[in-house]
């Protein structure tokens, strides 16, 4: 059975860095040498010109690709997975695209081993469970995706 696509990756959303991680753009202009010719240097400040004049429509394309990409994952969730943390909680995850973010998936608290039990084996067949982590995980996605969206207007404006 082939591998299900996770709709966690996209093209410029990997091109325009974040607030904590430089460009692409950056980091190509980074690797200049210190002492250029003057052919060099004329195509590489070019270069930074036609990036600088194109980055907020590059900015808008991978936010564009954020919320696409966050769309798709909700409205195709096929993956939950569950897990206890710290003995007391249930948490489940399922695939996400947060620009920036250390993971690729949305986590939620879905319940408490004292009251709902710590085998997630059996918590992931049980129907009521699994609906509920699935309503959680919908509540967070569309959070997330309601901010970007909120992003976006003011982008566009």
């Amino acid at each position: 059975m082939a591998k299900q696509i996770k709709h966690v990756n996209g093209v410029f959303t990997q091109v325009v860095g974040t607030d904590k991680e430089l460009s692409q753009f950056e980091l190509f202009l980074n690797q200049s040498p210190d002492k250029m010719s003057g052919e060099l240097h004329d195509f590489t400040d070019y270069y930074k010109q036609v990036v600088t004049k194109w980055k907020s429509q590059f900015d808008t394309v991978a936010l564009l690709e954020e919320i696409i990409l966050q769309l798709r994952a909700k409205e195709n969730i096929s993956e939950i997975k569950l897990s206890v943390i710290r003995d007391e909680y249930i948490y489940a995850r399922s695939p996400f695209f947060r620009r920036g973010g250390s993971t690729k998936d949305i986590r939620v608290i879905v319940g408490k081993t004292d009251i709902d039990g710590d085998d997630v084996d059996m918590l992931s067949k049980d129907l009521t469970f699994m609906k509920k982590a699935h309503e959680k995980i919908m509540v967070a996605m569309d959070s997330v995706i309601a901010e970007n969206k909120n992003l976006y207007v003011k982008l566009t404006k």
